[in-house]
């Protein structure tokens, strides 16, 4: 019964899936949903693995619902953000990517990489003021940490560069 089966559950059956899974959860507790509901760490990551497939093959769809899924059930990876972010902007849904961007960077703010996406998104909607000051942001941390974000470095500091140039036009 549920979601692999051939024959769709009725509303009713949905309903009490539903409520079985809320009886087995503790919104007291600091653990994420999934863990809670007996996820494994190996579920999330071939989910998480999944999902990036889809969306290396152009399948943006099937992986933000993926992401989508693993947003509510392992709420406190920044990966699923992140990946979720970059759905959303290969879509060109420039606003929403940002969303899952920022919720990513609230659990892990010295990422540079997703200040830099945020950056992208900002430049292409033409916020290039906003752009300049994220990428201003990102900039900071990839010379703070040039180990870690060597691979973006040069990327942000030109894409700040021209933010910059166009907020002052």
């Amino acid at each position: 019964m549920g979601y692999l089966d051939d024959k769709p559950l009725s509303t009713e059956e949905q309903m009490k899936c539903f409520q079985a899974m809320l009886d087995k959860y503790d919104f007291a507790s600091n653990l994420d949903p999934g863990v809670q509901l007996g996820f494994t760490p190996e579920y999330f990551d071939a989910m998480y693995a999944i999902g990036v497939k889809y969306y290396e093959n152009n399948r943006l769809d099937d992986a933000i619902k993926i992401f989508y899924q693993l947003i509510i059930l392992e709420s406190t990876a920044f990966r699923n953000y992140k990946a979720m972010g970059a759905c959303l902007q290969a879509k060109e849904d420039y606003d929403n990517a940002i969303t899952a961007y920022t919720s990513g960077a609230a659990l892990a703010m010295m990422d540079a990489e997703i200040h830099f996406y945020v950056g992208q998104c900002q430049f292409l909607k033409k916020e290039f003021s906003d752009a300049a000051k994220t990428l201003a942001f990102a900039n900071a941390i990839c010379e703070k940490y040039p180990e870690k974000w060597g691979n973006i470095a040069g990327h942000a500091k030109e894409l700040h560069a021209r933010a910059k140039e166009r907020a002052s036009h």
